[in-house]
């Protein structure tokens, strides 16, 4: 009984830790504080990883694979960048290095289910979290890989640019590109789409909204 209570005020203390002392007591060889990192982190690289492999079981030995080589490389971590930046340049070449390419079948449809929301009103929320989905599903229709890569890192995982840029091995003119084209991109589809919406609802001699449709869609003018 001692043993397990030991085991369980050791776990409750190791998840009050903060993540730099965490990595900092990993790198004098604590194996229990690693593990925490791992079972902070593990959830958020695999979400990296499964839309950018062919397999949930790809990204599954990919997420387990970088953490292997995280503890192996522990002392070469530089406190100057964020653990989880560093976690994910580690994952982003592996997946690369040993070939394992996102096929559709593991696709962004699923992603309403990475979405969080903080509204108290339930009828907001879900709200919300279909319309936060229905971005995701249009960034996998629209945009390249690269974009949908960096706008991932961005606003999923709120990585800032600099950081995107040391994941991706880019640097951070080119990640402010990217991301800059895919929010146009995804500026542009919506545009077009509610355009169409008009288009389908509003006659063709309706003076002013049938002028938006013009402006908004061009060719989708009556």
């Amino acid at each position: 009984m001692s043993n397990g209570g030991d085991n369980a005020r050791q776990a409750r203390l190791l998840s009050e830790e903060s993540i730099p002392h965490l990595v900092s007591r990993s790198q004098r060889g604590s194996l229990p504080c690693f593990a925490e990192l791992v079972k902070r982190f593990e959830g958020q690289l695999f979400n990296f990883l499964v839309r950018r492999t062919a397999t949930t079981h790809d990204a599954e030995d990919i997420t387990q694979d970088a953490f292997v080589r995280a503890w192996q490389r522990i002392d070469q971590y530089d406190p100057r960048w964020q653990f989880s930046t560093w976690l994910f340049t580690i994952a982003h070449r592996l997946a690369i290095t040993q070939g394992r390419r996102r096929h559709r079948e593991v696709g962004w449809s699923d992603a309403r289910e990475q979405c969080t929301v903080d509204h108290d009103d339930p009828g907001r929320a879900v709200a919300d979290r279909e319309s936060c989905g229905l971005l995701w599903e249009t960034a996998e229709r629209i945009l390249t890989e690269s974009q949908r890569t960096v706008l991932w890192l961005r606003y999923a995982e709120e990585l800032s640019n600099r950081d995107i840029a040391r994941v991706l091995g880019k640097t951070q003119i080119s990640v402010r590109v990217t991301l800059f084209r895919a929010r146009e991109a995804l500026a542009n589809h919506e545009q077009l789409d509610r355009a169409r919406r008009l288009r389908d609802t509003v006659p063709c001699d309706t003076g002013q909204a049938a002028g938006l449709t013009e402006t908004l869609a061009g060719d989708l003018a009556c």
